[in-house]
């Protein structure tokens, strides 16, 4: 029986990536702004001999260890005890793939629309044998041609349901879940998509903006959202990310580390490496991007998640001329690399926690 009331809360958050794996311990008390007590992130660091799968996983054990190690004290100096409830984990590209479907059903005589025939129908095409199903929901349901939130109960020739289903590899899926249970093995533990949780929060951060792209950048991967209309109209992935833009860019600068990347003004003068590296990412991200303008419109604004050393960089290569002539205006695009502090005013930073 845990020690927290039900007025009373604390939960592990963590984000899995191919460029780094972080990890949080959350207290949450009703009424008052949930508190980060503790935050660590490391980034993935691949050995001679190893798949990026293994080497994230690897990553997360050593961030599993040091919520143990360090983080448990800090959620006892915050809430009085150790307790948590929840174990949140967020997987992103490449192990994560999120797909948009349309759903028909079309009994051949009017029939009541029912939770039990939508469930029937958003199950009935199962996964490849080397992934397993995270999330699967109902982001839209047409009646006869007509949008509805309420369609329960109602009568229908026809039902239309726009299906949003995530997927994650089943080998990674496995390793994220060993790890997390051998450390969290007393508690709740639930392991989803990145696409849908980032649609969640970002829903819930700018209530507001109903149409955005949203771009994640990782090491190995970029994941696109597309939102029209405050609903999820596309999703698309491509396997490049940002190590080989810190490859190129170190190979030209010839020196080691991360650091360079975040000068744009020094990175344009690196040479042919690093022009070839960032011409290949921008053609990935130009066919993601056609995809979506061929069946909507392209909102203006775009938020960019990434490692913050390469944020600005990132920022400077979206609103390039190669991407801009998709929007097909000369305006510039509002491109927001999203920091700790857009949510400062929903969760707070304590003790050795940092906004993440």
């Amino acid at each position: 029986m845990g020690l927290f009331n039900k007025k009373e809360r604390g939960a592990v958050l963590i984000d899995i990536g191919s460029s780094s794996v972080g990890g949080a311990f959350l207290y949450e008390k009703q009424g008052e702004v949930p508190t980060l007590c503790y935050t660590t992130r490391q980034d993935v660091e691949r050995r001679d001999d190893e798949e990026i799968g293994e080497a994230t996983v690897r990553t997360l054990k050593s961030v599993c260890d040091s919520l143990v190690s360090e983080g448990a004290a800090c959620l006892y100096r915050v809430a009085g005890n150790a307790h948590i409830d929840t174990v949140l984990a967020s997987v992103s590209a490449p192990w994560q793939e999120t797909v948009v479907s349309t759903v028909s059903i079309n009994e051949g005589a009017p029939f009541v629309f029912t939770r039990a025939l939508m469930q029937k129908a958003v199950s009935a095409t199962p996964p490849s044998v080397d992934r397993v199903i995270s999330d699967t929901s109902v982001i839209a349901t047409s009646l006869n041609g007509y949008v509805t939130d309420q369609p329960w109960g109602k009568r229908a020739e026809r039902a239309d349901l726009t299906v949003l289903t995530s997927t994650l590899d089943k080998v990674v899926m496995r390793g994220i879940n060993t790890a997390l249970r051998k450390t969290f093995h007393a508690h709740t533990i639930e392991i989803t998509a990145f696409a849908p949780v980032a649609y969640a929060v970002l829903s819930d951060l700018y209530p507001l903006q109903k149409e955005f792209v949203l771009i994640d950048v990782s090491g190995t991967a970029t994941d696109a959202i597309l939102v029209k209309k405050g609903v999820i109209a596309g999703v698309s992935s491509i396997p490049k990310g940002v190590h080989d833009l810190l490859a190129a860019a170190r190979g030209a600068a010839r020196t080691p580390g991360n650091s360079i990347v975040i000068d744009p003004a020094r990175n344009a003068s690196f040479g042919p490496k690093v022009a070839e590296a960032e011409a290949v990412w921008l053609s990935g991200m130009k066919k993601m991007l056609t995809e979506f303008a061929s069946e909507h419109p392209l909102p203006r604004s775009v938020f960019l998640l990434a490692d913050e050393g390469t944020r600005d960089f990132l920022k400077r290569l979206l609103d390039s001329s190669t991407l801009r002539t998709l929007w097909l205006s000369e305006e510039p695009l509002s491109v927001i690399p999203l920091a700790p502090e857009h949510t400062a005013s929903v969760v707070r930073a304590r003790g050795l926690a940092e906004g993440d």
